[in-house]
């Protein structure tokens, strides 16, 4: 009975011994797997932002993105302007008083708004 225990003793240890190889063959396979994985995810990262990316961080637009934005800035600006120029002929006609400008105007506007009082318009 002696001389079975040993041999399942060495072949437990035997089995035991080989799953060990085995689970540290998994392990350091799926190690390497990994590292190249995220090692390669990082080359791939590095090399669009050196594509997309300015120094500063910007994202890079390129010619046609440059005279998109050029265009829209020139519409934004007109439309902007032509807003201020009616709100200014409008305050200055019926809202400022007798030699104030229209900047003056808007400037005494909000502090009544803020304060909450109401200051004499123009017609009254």
């Amino acid at each position: 009975m002696a001389k079975f225990a040993d041999h399942m003793e060495k072949i437990e240890n035997g089995v035991v011994t080989g799953f060990k190889k085995i689970e540290d063959g998994v392990v350091t396979g799926y190690k390497k797997i990994e590292d190249g994985v995220v090692d390669g995810f990082g080359k791939i990262k590095d090399k669009c932002a050196d594509v997309m990316l300015n120094e500063d961080g910007t994202l890079k637009t390129g010619k046609i993105g440059e005279a998109v934005v050029s265009g829209y800035k020139k519409v934004e600006g007109a439309v902007v302007g032509g807003y201020k120029k009616m709100e200014d002929a409008f305050v200055s006609t019926f809202i400022a008083k007798e030699g104030e400008t229209a900047e003056d105007a808007k400037a005494r506007i909000t502090a009544d708004a803020e304060t909450g009082t109401q200051s004499e318009g123009k017609n009254d």
